[in-house]
């Protein structure tokens, strides 16, 4: 069975508003400017952790505030932007053991976003990557085998359509966005865990 509980510190509370957006999209609570006919929503957000941690797993919601020399680590390190100050990553434990860490996000494709998951084995590197909702029309969207390309270890400035990821023709914008926020998302686990240590 599936158990999520809540982080308790105050400082993860600060989180909520700035995560609302994400959520919203990922719970389907859209704005009415989005068209329901490129509005596709695959997982709801228990499904999508679901498929990251194994069963019977207990998944913790962590938020963090990054520091300005964090984020622009964090933005270095990526070469990409980011949103907010505020890293929010799901963390799953079976019987005491990390049994590995997931991120929730949203980047805007082309005039569009899309929600995607990113999750990591316990060692911090890439084992999948899964489209949970697309708002672009169809024809934009990467396939399941194209996701593929950007799991394991590839290095962060490899991880772009045409060097160490494959384009696909017509679909630059959402390759694009989606590497960016696949940088983004293993960048910003690498800077918050190298703090903790």
């Amino acid at each position: 069975m599936l158990r999520i509980k809540k982080a308790s510190d105050t400082r993860r509370r600060k989180g909520a508003v700035a995560l609302l957006r994400a959520a919203c999209l990922l719970l389907g609570i859209y704005s009415s400017s989005l068209s329901s006919a490129h509005s596709e929503v695959f997982l709801a957000k228990d499904e999508a952790l679901a498929l990251a941690f194994p069963e019977g797993a207990e998944i913790s919601e962590r938020t963090v505030v990054l520091s300005q020399e964090q984020r622009s680590e964090i933005e270095n390190r990526s070469q990409t932007t980011i949103s907010s100050n505020l890293f929010h990553y799901f963390e799953g434990k079976r019987a005491g053991e990390v049994s590995g860490y997931a991120v929730i996000d949203s980047r805007i494709m082309r005039t569009s976003p899309a929600v995607f998951m990113v999750v990591f084995s316990p060692d911090r590197t890439v084992s999948k990557v899964v489209l949970l909702a697309f708002h672009e029309p169809s024809e934009y969207q990467p396939t399941e085998a194209w996701l593929h390309h950007l799991a394991g270890t590839i290095p962060l400035e490899d991880l772009t359509p045409g060097h160490g990821v494959p384009p696909i023709a017509g679909s630059t914008l959402s390759t694009q966005g989606l590497s960016d926020g696949v940088r983004a998302a293993r960048a910003s686990i690498d800077v918050v865990f190298e703090e903790k240590r």
